[in-house]
């Protein structure tokens, strides 16, 4: 680990020339030196950076070829299953992950990812107030730059808890080898990068399209602020946030056509222009096998394949499904059923599933940050501090955007129920659903009772071929992972 944060610190900065666009992966010859920040072109460069690493890190999932917002957030929850393919069993890793064995290996390689983020952050925030550039410009730089930093903070919080606190560069070896420092301090940081960066930013009709907003900050803030229930201070956070609308159609949201829309407040940015940019989580979404002919017929390429070997993600679950009240138009912008090469009927994620010219090329975002999250999080705010008539307001407004009629949960109970199962199906498949069941104090039960089900009727959740879940599965439902054993094992500080 030490030597891997070295390497992030010093070699991460991988820049790309400033005319190229910000989804440019950055070319791993420009090291990265103290007289490299000299003009706002190579703060630029570096920030570019930072957006191509986060766009990498959540388009291949590292160990599974789906990305850990959906892996964690949907398939390790009751949302979604990887259903096993017994014809292509090529690891258990994400079988594991879906049934809460204590297998963590995927979880905890993430570590080293947020801290190659942080160590480009830290090199930007460090210098840039050091240098003579156009102010309105260094605002903008250092804001996205402070932002990514508490996104960062954020994953490794709510991942593993207590986390290192790099703030500066890492330039010797012992400077890599921090104690632990708690989980307090850690939110600490983030809200304090967060703050400043709202401060710095400008907001959505400002910002070019695809960076990060005073929005996108305040955005953050508030999530970090319900992750711990304070009500108040997320409510005045979600109160700054405007230039923002839903969409009208709830499906024309995820349509490439319209990227970055009114209702978006951050979406990762892909593009089908190329391998090295384009998406194509959805292409794991298929059952395994599909016929090319299917394939042509629902992605509209002009090279299909037929899909053989491989393993399908992100199944919806017979608990998702049910979750949608009849007449709720997001159901059928979500979730397909379709039949295999073998005939056999899964229902499939559609959300992400558009027309698009290339094989394996999807032109598809991935959304982090809504507008009807903004919404149904002052419902929950509103709730909880007992203005009841209030959340019902901001809850309906998502509702009837999905054409369902308002709400009759009438008690403070009723609506904190409500304002939980809409969140499960207007952010279906976007990675939402793990991290409220913990926050709001529902795993445990939910899992266990979604774990006994699972074990009991393994045909329902898509095991095939006599197969079962594995003795462990459901034994261990931990909300923290393990740090990776490179940091315990290479890091004095650390137990």
């Amino acid at each position: 680990m030490k030597v891997k944060i070295i390497l992030a610190g010093l070699l991460s900065i991988l820049f790309t020339s400033c005319n190229e666009s910000f989804l440019d992966i950055p070319s791993e010859e420009a090291l990265t030196t103290t007289v490299y920040f000299q003009t706002e072109n190579d703060f630029q460069a570096a920030v570019n950076g930072t957006y191509a690493a986060m766009r990498q890190w959540f388009g291949s999932g590292g160990d599974v070829s789906t990305t850990p917002l959906i892996l964690i957030g949907d398939i390790h929850s009751d949302n979604s299953r990887y259903a096993l393919n017994p014809n292509y069993r090529a690891t258990t890793g994400p079988e594991t992950s879906a049934d809460f064995v204590p297998e963590t290996t995927m979880f905890s390689s993430y570590w080293n990812d947020f801290y190659n983020w942080i160590s480009r952050c830290n090199q930007i925030i460090s210098r840039i107030d050091e240098v003579e550039i156009d102010a309105d410009a260094k605002a903008n730089l250092k804001g996205q730059a402070l932002f990514m930093r508490a996104y960062s903070y954020w994953w490794l919080v709510r991942l593993y808890g207590d986390a290192i606190l790099h703030l500066d560069p890492v330039s010797t070896l012992e400077e890599t080898s921090k104690a632990l420092s708690p989980e307090a301090d850690i939110k600490a940081q983030i809200i304090l990068d967060a703050s400043e960066a709202a401060g710095l930013l400008p907001g959505k009709a400002a910002q070019e399209a695809g960076r990060v907003t005073s929005g996108t900050a305040y955005m953050l803030l508030a999530d970090l602020h319900m992750w711990y229930g304070e009500w108040a201070e997320a409510e005045t956070a979600l109160k700054n946030i405007s230039g923002y609308s839903l969409m009208d159609n709830y499906a024309d949201v995820f349509d490439p056509a319209n990227k970055n829309n009114s209702e978006s407040l951050y979406e990762i940015q892909f593009s089908s222009s190329s391998s090295d940019y384009a998406s194509y989580f959805t292409y794991m979404y298929f059952p395994y096998p599909t016929s090319a002919d299917v394939l042509a017929q629902w992605t509209g390429i002009s090279n299909p394949q037929d899909l053989t070997r491989g393993e399908m993600f992100n199944t919806p679950t017979p608990e998702l499904i049910s979750a949608y009240e009849d007449g709720d138009e997001r159901f059928a912008a979500s979730i397909m059923y379709i039949d295999d090469a073998n005939g056999v009927t899964f229902p499939m994620c559609i959300k992400y599933l558009h027309t698009h010219s290339t094989y394996w090329q999807s032109d598809d975002n991935l959304p982090i940050y809504r507008y009807s999250e903004v919404l149904l999080y002052l419902a929950e705010a509103a709730n909880e501090q007992g203005r009841t008539s209030e959340a019902q307001g901001y809850l309906n407004q998502v509702r009837n955007r999905a054409g369902l009629e308002n709400t009759t949960a009438a008690t403070q109970t009723e609506l904190r129920d409500a304002i939980i199962n809409e969140r499960q199906v207007e952010f279906a498949f976007e990675g939402k659903r793990w991290w409220d069941l913990v926050r709001t104090g529902r795993m445990q039960e939910v899992i266990s009772a979604y774990g006994a089900r699972v074990i009991a009727n393994p045909e329902n959740y898509y095991f095939q071929g006599g197969y079962l879940p594995v003795a462990s599965a459901f034994t261990d439902t931990r909300t923290k992972f393990e740090l990776p054993d490179s940091e315990k094992l290479y890091n004095p500080n650390i137990d």
